[in-house]
């Protein structure tokens, strides 16, 4: 990944917050993943070269919205990079104290359109040749961001109102709410900082950590299994069984089947 080490209006180096938290995952085949505020996407590209673009690319577009560079933390390979993505689509290492230097004379990264081939700056909304939308796309399912609040700084007024998630359990009196992702199941580890939700399972057909449950960026509610044991099947019409490790959105008001544990997930 091209990277290079402020404030291009002052001269001074410039502050990157920690919010929002952006991780992403790259493996040599040419996949992996995206997490913006623990909310997962598989991603995949035609090439890992491609693939950081497109990791770049959806960071720009976060940045332009925010209008402030944001925070990318990559693991490639054995190698774990801290960089700093600008909306003009200029990477920059991050410094130790969380700090970028003036991007005078930089450059925006560029790539190729996942279609018609295309080489051109990652801030394209629309390709300049085909006109496809997000020419650099990699994310296997959309990821929305138009409701990416500004930061913890910013007046409470000015945020957006995040929806709070409902969870009623066949096997338990009590009802969960929860603004942030939680995990699931009989004993659950806290999967990539969701709060885990214990769960009574009496015939112990819940896994561990059977369910991962988030909200993304535009309010969708959003079930992975997480490998379990006995799956989740969602009573929609008709029933869908969730492929493991891969997000599926429910709309609120579904009911999960989740061995001997049905769930009922909904906004609160």
């Amino acid at each position: 990944m091209s990277t290079t080490t402020g404030n291009p209006a002052t001269g001074q180096h410039e502050h990157v917050a920690q919010w929002p938290r952006i991780n992403a995952a790259i493996d040599p085949d040419g996949r992996g993943t995206l997490n913006i505020n623990g909310t997962e996407r598989p991603c995949v590209a035609a090439s890992v070269d491609e693939l950081r673009t497109g990791v770049i690319a959806r960071c720009a577009q976060i940045a332009a919205q925010l209008h402030r560079p944001v925070r990318l933390t990559v693991t490639d390979g054995a190698s774990t990079w801290a960089m700093a993505v600008r909306a003009e689509g200029i990477v920059q290492l991050l410094e130790d104290d969380s700090t970028i230097p003036p991007a005078d004379g930089l450059a925006a990264h560029e790539g190729r359109c996942r279609i018609c081939r295309r080489l051109q700056p990652v801030t394209q909304a629309h390709c300049v040749q085909c006109g496809i939308p997000e020419p650099h796309r990699v994310e296997t399912v959309g990821f929305g961001t138009g409701d990416v609040e500004a930061d913890e700084h910013s007046p409470a007024g000015a945020q957006a109102e995040r929806p709070r998630l409902q969870l009623t359990f066949s096997t338990q009196a009590s009802v969960v709410e929860a603004t942030e992702g939680v995990a699931l199941g009989r004993n659950p580890d806290p999967v990539g900082g969701r709060r885990p939700i214990q769960v009574v399972s009496h015939e112990l057909q819940l896994s561990r950590t059977h369910a991962l449950i988030d909200i993304d960026d535009t309010g969708r509610i959003l079930v992975t299994d997480h490998h379990s044991g006995n799956g989740i099947e969602a009573q929609t019409n008709p029933p869908m069984r969730l492929t493991p490790g891969r997000p599926h959105i429910v709309q609120p008001g579904t009911t999960l089947l989740m061995g001997d544990v049905a769930v009922l997930v909904d906004f609160a």
